[in-house]
């Protein structure tokens, strides 16, 4: 018989984190398992619908069947609330966290602070609430794993949407975020770069006025950049040497001159350093911070590229 709906948004959701490589072999043996069983199902007389409900169901969260594809366990909370704890987290923190990031950014323009006034709070407000519902919904899950309570059994009105035959390389949710980070990465370094006027000092900016404009110019092309490459392989599915290289050099471009400066003491607008009034262990402390910063997030960018590289084989 022909499998439905649900059937082709369960491979979909089991076999999408695989290596593109991989995932037509995985896609073609799950539909005949499934198809089989759904045959023996109706030769003992059971409904076609009623019959497909029932054998996705008792095969599981999709999330588990693509983690034993993929071979990559679920270790931090065990696979019977992992997959249940991630959804959540990621509902939660997108859900919650925009808001409380705009209702900080309000509450501060209300008391008519300077703008750094406003970034500042705002960004170490959101920071601790999604660490702290970060921490909080780990205890619990990890809680209820450690107590041998049952997560809520997995049906079929869990599914996401989408064909595994037919799916987009590149869903809307991708595109949205992808153009949101973006956005937000350019953004952020108009605020870096630009002066702007603050009570006392008058105008400043964060970064060295003498790096002005290609602090700003490099800076955009590399985040375009990023994204072009990222975007590129997605939609091709080759994630194969030339991204890899192409992901490194381009962590490399931004990492190694971030370095350099702190380094050097020439990344930050002096006048802004003695504004801010922060004693010579602080700006120690603050210039560690962003070297080991840099270095952590190049390291792991050229490293998930390479991983993405051989699995695409």
């Amino acid at each position: 018989m022909a499998t439905g709906d649900h059937t082709s948004r369960y491979i979909a959701a089991a076999t999408r984190p695989l290596p593109a490589r991989e995932r037509a072999d995985h896609a073609a043996e799950l539909r005949a398992s499934i198809r089989d069983q759904i045959d023996g199902r109706l030769e003992q007389g059971q409904d076609a619908d009623a019959a497909e409900i029932a054998v996705l169901t008792d095969l599981g969260d999709p999330a588990v069947l693509a983690a034993d594809y993929a071979d990559r366990p679920l270790h931090l909370l065990g696979p019977r609330w992992y997959p249940t704890w991630r959804r959540m987290l990621r509902i939660v923190l997108w859900s919650a966290l925009p808001f409380v990031a705009f209702a900080v950014a309000l509450a501060m323009a209300l008391e008519d602070r300077p703008f750094w006034g406003i970034v500042g709070p705002t960004i170490g407000v959101t920071l601790a609430v999604g660490a702290g519902i970060f921490t909080g919904m780990t205890l619990v899950y990890a809680a209820l794993e450690r107590a041998g309570e049952q997560a809520q059994p997995w049906n079929v009105e869990q599914l996401p949407g989408g064909d595994a035959d037919q799916m987009s390389p590149v869903g809307r949710g991708e595109w949205i975020a992808g153009i949101l980070a973006v956005g937000f990465a350019i953004a952020g370094l108009v605020v870096l770069t630009v002066p702007w006027d603050i009570d006392g000092p008058g105008r400043l900016s964060v970064l060295d006025p003498a790096l002005w404009p290609w602090n700003l110019v490099v800076g955009v092309l590399l985040v375009l950049a990023g994204a072009f490459a990222t975007l590129r392989a997605r939609i091709t599915g080759l994630w194969g040497r030339g991204s890899a290289i192409a992901g490194a050099l381009l962590a490399l471009a931004w990492a190694v001159p971030i370095v350099v400066l702190t380094v050097t003491g020439r990344l930050c607008d002096p006048a802004f350093v003695a504004y801010l009034d922060i004693d010579a262990d602080a700006k120690t402390a603050i210039a560690g911070c962003l070297v080991a910063g840099a270095v952590a997030i190049a390291g792991w960018t050229v490293f998930a590229a390479v991983r993405r590289a051989r699995r695409a084989g």
